[in-house]
């Protein structure tokens, strides 16, 4: 087992094919809780993140580094209108 920073954990496992499926072998240390049934899968690149389904966002803004007013004020750019062009009109 590697420490990554506190509280995180790295370990290897194996992937292998079942029927047409790939499977990852999550070690004891890294086991999903027992009552996590689905998962959303994100891919970046060659990674994998997986969370349980609908909780991405939630273990996001639970961090440590994110704070209570996080995104209070953002600086939202105004949407174009549907009727705006980015040619200018011939008069």
């Amino acid at each position: 087992m590697h420490g990554i920073s506190q509280g995180e954990v790295m370990e290897q496992s194996t992937v292998f094919k079942s029927n047409r499926s790939q499977v990852i072998r999550l070690p004891e240390a890294l086991a999903l809780p027992d009552d996590v049934k689905y998962v959303d899968i994100v891919a970046v690149g060659r990674t994998r993140i997986v969370t349980p389904a609908g909780e991405s966002w939630n273990s996001w803004f639970d961090a440590e580094n994110v704070t209570v007013d996080f995104m209070d004020e953002r600086n939202q750019p105004s949407e174009r209108s549907a009727t705006s062009s980015s040619s200018p009109s011939s008069s």
